[in-house]
């Protein structure tokens, strides 16, 4: 199988960053920037396959129920972060992601648990707990840093990865918040955008705190009939259910034909039509996949403004795509429902929840 290997230097890494981050223009556009950071985002491909393997490894021996995939930072994802928290490209600890959603709260945090007893030789140099303290924007989950260490494969030694875990709940709430983003131009997951939506998804996730039990030490500050009534006045003011049901009706998906051995699928979102291409890719064809998702990539808006060099995708300023592995076509539905614009689970539970308090203390 081939994988991309760093070719540039750090420092050329962090330059090729600034300048992409600073551009304003298409005809600004720095075409020898963005190879570099295509070949830097490749090349955590191979380190982060073999973390996703360890996951699903300690998930099968806890014989936990999970969806585990993993993915490469978006382009634009990239770029936005460098922009608004400052830093350097090759500092940045997300560009290779894996992703476990489970059950329960509980068994998130035991699958944590499982991590920090593990003997590997990658070095565990941070952790996120949202659930003990949630972002601002509502988002709920644990995020482990791991710094990379191989003795037989040391040009990816030292390269950054984070590995996700989440419950059923808080990934409904999480790809609700981009589902909605997408469909609105707006980066809500962020706390970018209308705010009120910003408030909708924030009282959601205090609601699924009391959903999710126990809350392991963390109590909201407003009462269950409080936060009801507040996310019941949101929810139709903003005519949720049927923004949402209308979304998901509407999307048209176009799926090849799975190809044989697949492990990488190619997700290309165009919201505004709306419509959804899957692509699929033999677990061989890693490097292939790569450069078809920077294809793709070079097609869409660019720091929120579309670069008009591609027809079949102009104008949609919310489009997104993004190379996934994962070991089955099926598991990429329940990973990523946002990209088909599935938000049944969250509406759902937000239904329930207004249903069961809203006249309570």
């Amino acid at each position: 199988m081939s994988y991309s290997v760093p070719l540039f230097s750090k420092s050329a890494v962090d330059k090729a960053g600034r300048a992409l981050a600073s551009t304003k223009s298409v005809d600004e556009f720095d075409e020898a920037a963005w190879d570099v950071l295509g070949n830097w985002r490749a090349s955590h491909a191979f380190p982060l396959n073999t973390i996703t393997v360890s996951l699903k490894g300690k998930v099968n021996r806890l014989g936990l129920k999970a969806v585990v995939v993993q993915r490469l930072k978006r382009s634009r994802s990239i770029l936005s972060k460098l922009s608004r928290d400052s830093m350097r490209l090759t500092q940045m600890q997300d560009i290779g992601g894996c992703r476990a959603v489970v059950p329960s709260i509980e068994d998130v945090y035991t699958l944590r648990d499982k991590f920090y007893k593990s003997r590997s030789k990658h070095i565990l140099i941070s952790e996120d707990d949202y659930i003990a303290s949630p972002k601002a924007s509502g988002y709920r989950g644990i995020h482990l840093i791991y710094k990379f260490q191989s003795e037989v494969k040391s040009e990816y030694n030292n390269l950054l990865l984070e590995v996700q875990l989440r419950s059923q709940v808080q990934h409904a709430w999480a790809t609700a918040v981009e589902t909605v983003g997408a469909v609105v131009g707006q980066a809500l997951k962020s706390s970018q955008g209308e705010s009120m939506w910003l408030s909708y998804f924030q009282t959601a996730s205090v609601a699924f705190e009391y959903t999710e039990t126990p809350a392991f030490g963390r109590t909201p500050h407003m009462s269950r009939g409080l936060v009801a009534r507040e996310l019941e006045k949101l929810h139709t003011k903003l005519d949720v259910t049927k923004k949402l049901t209308a979304y998901r009706a509407a999307l048209r998906a176009t799926e090849t034909p799975t190809a044989k051995n697949a492990g990488y699928f190619l997700l290309v979102l165009l919201p505004d039509e709306p419509g959804l291409q899957v692509f699929s890719f033999a677990k061989e064809e890693a490097d292939a996949a790569q450069k078809e998702y920077q294809r793709y990539e070079r097609l869409l808006p660019f720091q929120s403004r579309q670069v008009p060099l591609f027809p079949e995708l102009a104008d949609y300023s919310g489009a997104q795509v993004v190379l996934v592995g994962a070991e089955s076509f099926r598991s990429i539905r329940e990973a990523y429902p946002n990209y088909y614009l599935d938000t049944e689970k969250f509406v759902s539970l937000v239904t329930h929840f207004i249903q069961r308090y809203r006249r309570s203390a």
